[in-house]
């Protein structure tokens, strides 16, 4: 009695936490500076506008943590992996990063957006397109 006891608290557990996405949960991750200046590095605008605000701040790209969006484990080659909108707190300014994103399968073949790619087949992504602004930090 007991072991089925347990074996329906078991069962009756996953099934709530599958439905309240806790096992398929996208959401927010850290990444360093440096890891986000990779991601946007063919903006040359962008990059140069995130080394002056370091420059001035005296700081270093590797001592700035940033946040960005993580894949949840439903992409089964990209879970965790981070992406855009990242954001930044460098100095006195805050900055946030959007990006267009296009997902790619093992060959390199466009599946296309987050809504359209399958994320059982998506195996990397491009991003472009990037828009910022910078705040005052809060």
């Amino acid at each position: 009695m007991i072991r089925t006891f347990l074996l329906i608290l078991c069962a009756a557990t996953s099934v709530f936490a599958v439905s309240a996405g806790l096992v398929v949960a996208q959401g927010g991750g850290s990444l360093g500076l440096d890891d986000v200046l990779d991601a946007v590095k063919t903006d040359a605008r962008l990059t140069a506008e995130i080394n002056d605000e370091l420059k001035k701040n005296d700081l270093k790209a590797e001592a700035v943590i940033c946040t960005g969006f993580r894949h949840g484990n439903q992409w089964t080659e990209l879970s965790g992996a981070r992406a855009s909108p990242y954001e930044c707190d460098i100095g006195k300014r805050s900055l946030t990063i959007e990006a267009g994103r296009v997902y790619l399968d093992a060959k390199g073949k466009p599946l296309g957006d987050m809504k359209k790619a399958n994320k059982k087949r998506a195996d990397s992504f491009k991003e472009s397109n990037f828009r910022w602004t910078w705040k005052p930090v809060k």
